[in-house]
């Protein structure tokens, strides 16, 4: 019976850690993934959460849901009171198996090997995404998927080089994994190869959130003397790489003398969807729809009509949200950002890995902010994924990594013994 309890124990959080390792492993991959693929995901998905349902060891209890309750139920409302359900639903249809990462970091957080294996995952995918953005500079193909990159600039597998803001979001994550007097340096060297990820594809935004995912972490861990000279050297050196690199210099010239450029138009259109219809929105994922229709009527804003060509998205996630789910949309994301940094903000004060994780996590969703304003959509895979991931972290309780890493130093100490 000890085999039986033991396996019960590990169970819950094994599953976890396959599901999330699965789910991760499409951000790299970035093209539309298999059927089968995503079926296999889902049925892994629900199997780890009725493992954890009804656990033995009663550690469900510790099991936060009501965000997923929230969000889901909003975005259903939505999708409802949508001029085309079933198209709405479509586009929406994974948003319900990546917020089974939500449950699946708290679960996995039960033990401090399988969230120490999350988190090298999320590592694993920052460098795998960077190596493929390098191959595709050197051979002219991507590295993952081998097909020709010239006309994605550089972005590797990923089709669009500003989802290589990925990289910037998961990077703060990867300081998890570092600790003692070597931390910074480790990091540093780190955070220099994710910054191949901006330099070769000359992504403003992946710039921006490079920035801010090196500073963050950075400073935690030093006084605010060294903090101070590291946000400094920081914004020079990334200032002397674009004015030292011709794309990067022709980015910040477009960027400066064009300011947003056609997006203005793209998101006031977006608040117009809004004005239209506040209470629901027109549908996760219908922007792209009325768009088309809006362009050749030649809808204009300021004078300045919507550039003639697809666009599948507002170019901004707070509009996305407001223009496609409405105030009713708005409300559950709203609450939901404002309890994960009252979470977090409760384990700043703690320290150790408790801290680091916060401050990690903090740092990868200020990222992801501001990132966001500009650019990224739910409708992408990738986005939903780091969305639930982050969420997830935040709301894993620090009692739960604290007795996670006694667990893990007891196990250690015990294997020591046992070897003498």
């Amino acid at each position: 019976m000890n085999w039986i309890s033991k396996i019960s124990q590990s169970l819950p959080q094994s599953l976890a850690t396959l599901f999330i390792l699965g789910a991760l492993a499409t951000i790299p991959y970035a093209a539309p993934v298999a059927s089968w693929y995503m079926g296999s995901l889902t049925i892994l998905a629900v199997t780890c959460v009725l493992s954890a349902r009804f656990d033995r060891h009663n550690r469900w209890q510790s099991v936060i849901i009501w965000p997923i309750l929230a969000l889901l139920g909003a975005w259903a409302i939505a999708i409802a009171a949508s001029t085309s359900p079933q198209v709405s639903f479509a586009r929406s249809a994974s948003m319900a198996l990546f917020s089974m990462l939500f449950i699946a970091v708290q679960v996995a957080a039960w033990n401090a090997r399988a969230l120490r294996i999350v988190l090298v995952a999320v590592t694993a995918t920052v460098l795998a995404t960077v190596a493929d953005v390098a191959w595709q500079q050197w051979t002219g193909k991507s590295l993952i998927l081998g097909i020709e990159g010239n006309a994605s600039a550089n972005a590797g597998s990923q089709g669009n080089r500003n989802d290589l803001a990925l990289i910037s979001i998961l990077l703060p994550l990867c300081s998890t994994l570092l600790s003692g007097t070597s931390a910074i340096i480790l990091y540093t060297i780190l955070a220099s190869v994710a910054s191949l990820g901006w330099i070769l594809s000359a992504s403003r935004q992946t710039a921006i959130g490079w920035v801010i995912a090196f500073i963050g972490p950075f400073i935690a861990r030093v006084s605010r003397k060294t903090a101070l000279l590291t946000i400094t050297t920081a914004l020079i050196a990334s200032g002397a790489m674009v004015y030292a690199v011709a794309p990067l210099r022709a980015r910040a010239k477009e960027t400066w003398n064009n300011g947003l450029n056609d997006r203005q138009e793209i998101a006031a259109f977006g608040l117009y969807l809004f004005w239209q219809s506040p209470l629901t929105g027109v549908g996760p994922g219908m922007y792209g729809t009325y768009y088309r229709s809006a362009a050749m009527k030649e809808w204009s804003f300021n004078g300045r009509k919507l550039p003639q060509s697809g666009m599948p998205w507002v170019h901004s996630l707070p509009v996305e949200v407001l223009c496609e789910t409405g105030a009713v949309g708005a409300a559950a994301v709203t609450v939901i950002v404002v309890a994960t940094f009252r979470r977090l903000r409760r384990s700043f004060a703690s320290t150790g890995a408790t801290r680091d994780l916060a401050v990690a996590v903090a740092t990868s969703f200020v990222a992801l902010a501001v990132i966001g304003l500009v650019d990224l959509t739910l409708i992408k895979d990738w986005v939903r994924c780091v969305w639930w991931l982050l969420l997830g972290l935040a709301f894993v309780s620090p009692i739960q990594v604290f007795q996670a890493k006694i667990q893990h130093k007891a196990s250690s100490k015990f294997k020591s013994h046992t070897q003498i």
